[in-house]
């Protein structure tokens, strides 16, 4: 019995693998199920099995992701942030944990927020992650924000405005450094301390 499990395990972390690496590369729209059976080494019909709509394999590819990025926890950043003096020192450290996160989950990510309007599990998925860094971006002002500049933080430290500039053929580091230099400029503008 704990031999079937084994493989019946290793063949759904497969699919999810093959899936999120085609939406990765071709998104979700050019990836068909037997794209993905083909690069996972199944039949279709395990992959259907496994997985009989986007609705279930959505969220497994998700949680991959989040696997992989490692998202910290509002407690871990929470405690981070105990130890930083400044809200400018707490955004750099959100800013630059982000980054790192972004660039490891980037081909996926990306696929997704092109998608989102199209895929509503998509839409779902992204909002964990938009939810939390919400909660980060608090957390790292140290204090409730006006809406206005709020969504202006979240909006500096989400993927997209990562995704843009990195887009542009910044490096790793440039993208990070740009993106901590303007949530500080945003940081003094709104007289966080």
């Amino acid at each position: 019995m704990g031999a079937r499990a084994d493989t019946v395990d290793r063949t759904r972390r497969a699919i999810v693998e093959a899936a999120r690496t085609l939406h990765g590369e071709r998104g979700l729209a050019g990836t068909g199920w037997d794209d993905i059976a083909e690069r996972a080494g199944v039949s279709t019909a395990t992959v259907y099995r496994h997985f009989p709509s986007l609705a279930e394999l959505i969220p497994a590819c998700a949680r991959t992701v989040f696997d992989i990025i490692k998202p910290p926890s509002v407690e871990e950043a929470s405690a981070t942030f105990a130890s930083l003096d400044s809200a400018g020192d707490r955004f750099e450290q959100l800013i630059r944990y982000s980054c790192r996160c972004y660039e490891a989950g980037a081909a996926w990510l990306h696929a997704a927020h092109r998608e989102r309007d199209f895929v509503p599990e998509l839409d779902q998925a992204l909002r964990v992650i938009e939810d939390t860094l919400r909660v980060l971006v608090t957390a790292a002002a140290g204090r409730r924000l006006a809406r206005n500049d709020h969504r202006i933080l979240f909006v500096l430290c989400d993927f997209p405005a990562w995704w843009s500039f990195t887009d542009s053929e910044l490096g790793s580091r440039a993208v990070a450094d740009v993106l901590v230099r303007l949530v500080r400029n945003e940081v003094d503008r709104v007289g966080l301390h």
